[in-house]
């Protein structure tokens, strides 16, 4: 079996209710994306003084705020996760 690629999302931002809420869809859907990439995902948050929640994937940023629906973040995360993935596999391809 293969060895599954650990991707960090890091939910960043002051302790806010948009913080909160947005750590929590990352939670609901992390098996959908971990099992429709063959990823395991840690999600962490970091308490800044930036107003709104900022979402960073393997330490850049690549959203700020609250999307409108738990499905606009799953686009948002899935776009970021092919970008990330494809570039890990042109890198092994290389080798």
């Amino acid at each position: 079996m293969a060895e599954h690629r650990r991707i960090t999302i890091i939910v960043k931002g002051k302790n806010t209710y948009d913080k909160w809420t947005l750590t929590q869809w990352i939670y609901e859907i992390k098996d959908i994306l971990e099992e429709e990439y063959n990823i395991e995902i840690s999600v962490q948050e970091e308490t800044t003084n930036d107003e709104y929640p900022i979402i960073a994937v393997e330490g850049i940023d690549v959203y700020e705020g609250l999307p409108g629906e738990e499905g606009y973040l799953i686009e948002i995360l899935k776009k970021v996760l092919d970008e990330i993935l494809q570039r890990k596999t042109k890198q092994d391809m290389e080798i």
